[in-house]
């Protein structure tokens, strides 16, 4: 079990709009940090979010197995192919991530990431199309809660908490030094 005390160990989720709507947000959320990332995508399947995580991998290259150690989801159909979201797209070869599921029906088992989702209900409520939303109106939302100083970071915000937890790590890759 993950007691928050290591950066990289994520939980992740879909937010869906109302009864036949297909647009739907994928949120992934740090433990300790409470680090947010919100994607939009036009459908909440198993490619949608496939091609999400293979944005994020080919964003962060090989930093990535670093700052996604592991995520953890529910059990919604857009997870189940979870050894294809396992492996890199950009070395086939290779795992990018752990992936790991919650039990059935055991919301509290990502609960960090269901309180995220709370609150980008303040702005996106229930009910109403997330089709409305531009990506860039998602992107304030998870600016937003990025910013945000919470009592349980000290009064520190997540990118603050998530900054201090990679610069800690060594996140940011070091040039490799060749001899002459």
């Amino acid at each position: 079990m993950l007691f928050r005390s290591e950066y990289g160990h994520w939980e992740g989720d879909t937010v869906k709009g109302p009864l036949g709507s297909k647009t739907g947000l994928f949120t992934l959320t740090e433990r300790k940090s409470k680090e947010e990332i919100i994607l939009k995508i036009e459908q909440a399947t198993q490619e949608a979010i496939q091609a999400e995580l293979d944005g994020l991998e080919t964003k962060h290259g090989d930093d990535f197995k670093i700052k996604f150690k592991s995520i953890t989801f529910d059990n919604g159909p857009e997870f189940l192919e979870w050894k294809s979201l396992e492996i890199s797209v950009l070395k086939r070869e290779e795992r990018r991530t752990m992936i790991y599921f919650a039990h059935s029906y055991s919301a509290w088992e990502r609960g960090t990431n269901e309180n995220q989702n709370r609150m980008i209900r303040r702005f996106v409520p229930k009910g109403r199309d997330i089709a409305e939303f531009s990506k860039a109106d998602i992107q304030e939302i998870e600016d937003w809660m990025n910013n945000y100083p919470r009592k349980i970071l000290g009064y520190r915000t997540a990118n603050q908490v998530a900054q201090e937890c990679l610069q800690s790590s060594s996140f940011v890759s070091k040039p490799k030094v060749v001899a002459l």
